[in-house]
């Protein structure tokens, strides 16, 4: 349950499928009340009605007492009289010793004699004086709709009995489907002008609904589309964002994300032309050293502090070359990498003929390299991007292995996302330090353990190279100490 309010709560989809319950949830509830409140309100009415058909009845008793042809001729005008101008009354009769045979002995308001005959088989083709047998039996109401003879539709409302000598008579009300009554009680609730207006306004609030979420859910699947594209194959498309939003109220959405993308793109390119920049501007100062004391090296020949200090000058222009050279690599790969066209690749093959490749050139040192893997796993990279992070994460294990090491490199699958550890079997890094390896120019590891052929000195330029790398993928990187010794590099790719 927390879960689901959670989702409701935080996620768009969770709260259009939340309204589209309450959207089917509140009409049914609603239309269950007000189908209960149409059934009493038409109950109390037919029995309002039928109590009216009664008075009817107990009016014409004593007339219909009488069985000569005097009281029928009154029985007719009594009807014709009556004094609610809305209520329609039809008196029939079944003779003594007949079983169904009724006949119409009067109507209101009056009807010519000649339609007394076709208001009986209007009455007949209803059904209701197949009806009357068992209406003699007692009072019963109806809702029973009537076409009459003048034309105008009616409502049968209620049958009224009265058994006299002559037989069974049966006073018929109704009311003409134009007055309120019969209109009421004819016609459901839901086919009333009000209702039907509240229906039509209430779809046309569904419609929009349905078209706002439908409009929003198709312009944030576009900007998804547009933005892999972007990520996976640089500025390859000719669309921006602000050319795929229909919603207007999304376009300054749409055109700070163009904005953004452009300045990405500025960003890549101002990256590469200053690491070249940098490179050429450094390039020739570090020349015009090299030269210059290529003439002191023999008179400083016999003199061990000016040779000394050749030597101090010659290895601070080689670390001065090598620093250059990476940062101009650091700022080229994450730059480059910014409009690369990316592509799902399995790290776990790539893993594995990376370990190959390097047990190959350090195996005879005594150093053993294992690939370990759970199945494909695919990341959505670059195939020089992920050698890259690979290449530098084992050339930093290998320079600090002790003889004899093992360097274990594990791929595996954790929810969404693709984890790469690498291990080695080293003296480790400091805890105070572990957060600051991945930074440029900074290493630190003691030399105590390393091999003894890996004496190049490090400049702290491989990993902040992976770091940048794989931050630009979407991924995290961290370091830890191995209970056991050495140092555990943990990477997490989101899965292709």
């Amino acid at each position: 349950m927390t879960r689901f309010l959670r989702l409701i709560s935080r996620s768009l989809v969770g709260k259009f499928i939340a309204l589209g319950v309450m959207f089917m949830i509140i009409p049914a509830i609603l239309y269950m009340k007000f189908a209960k409140a149409d059934a009493e309100r038409q109950d109390f009415l037919l029995r309002s009605l039928q109590i009216e058909g009664r008075h009817a009845a107990e009016a014409l008793e004593p007339i219909l007492t009488k069985i000569d042809g005097r009281s029928l001729h009154n029985a007719a005008q009594k009807i014709g009289n009556f004094p609610n101008d809305q209520v329609r009354i039809k008196l029939l009769l079944r003779p003594s010793g007949q079983s169904n045979a009724f006949f119409l002995v009067a109507v209101s308001p009056a009807s010519l004699s000649t339609d007394l005959d076709q208001e009986r088989q209007r009455l007949s083709d209803t059904g209701i004086l197949a009806r009357l047998d068992e209406s003699c039996a007692g009072t019963k109401p109806l809702a029973v709709h009537y076409a009459a003879s003048s034309g105008k539709d009616e409502l049968l409302t209620s049958i009224s009995p009265l058994h006299t000598n002559a037989g069974c008579w049966v006073i018929i009300t109704s009311y003409g489907l134009e007055d309120l009554a019969g209109s009421s009680l004819a016609r459901p609730f839901s086919e009333a002008p009000e209702v039907r207006l509240a229906m039509l306004l209430y779809a046309a609030i569904i419609l929009l609904t349905v078209m706002a979420v439908i409009g929003t859910m198709v312009d944030l699947r576009s900007f998804t589309k547009l933005a892999r594209q972007i990520r996976q194959g640089g500025k390859a498309s000719a669309e921006t964002f602000s050319e795929v939003t229909a919603i207007p109220e999304l376009i300054p959405v749409a055109g700070e994300f163009d904005r953004m993308v452009d300045t990405l793109n500025a960003s890549a390119r101002a990256m590469c032309e200053a690491a070249e920049d940098n490179v050429h501007a450094f390039k020739g100062p570090i020349a015009a050293l090299t030269q210059s004391i290529e003439p002191l090296r023999h008179p400083a020949k016999d003199d061990p502090r000016a040779r000394q200090a050749l030597e101090v000058i010659e290895q601070t222009l080689t670390r001065l070359t090598d620093l250059v050279q990476g940062v101009q690599r650091l700022d080229e790969t994450a730059a480059n990498l910014i409009n690369a066209s990316l592509q799902n690749i399995d790290l776990t093959r790539l893993t594995r003929d990376m370990a190959d490749a390097f047990q190959r050139v350090h195996g005879s040192h005594g150093i053993q390299i294992v690939a370990k893997e759970t199945g494909k796993a695919w990341v959505t990279a670059t195939e020089d991007s992920l050698e890259t992070v690979l290449e530098n994460l084992l050339d930093n294990a290998v320079d600090f292995s002790p003889e004899g090491g093992t360097i274990t490199m594990t791929v595996t699958t954790v929810d969404s996302m693709v984890r790469l550890i690498v291990e080695d079997e080293g003296l480790g890094v400091p805890v105070d330090q572990l957060e600051l390896i991945f930074r440029r120019n900074f290493s630190s590891r003691p030399v105590e353990g390393r091999s003894m052929q890996m004496d190049t000195p490090h400049f702290g330029i491989g990993l902040a190279i992976v770091r940048r790398t794989v931050e630009i993928l979407g991924g995290h990187i961290r370091a830890e100490n191995r209970p056991e010794g050495g140092l555990k590099i943990t990477i997490d790719f989101p899965a292709a």
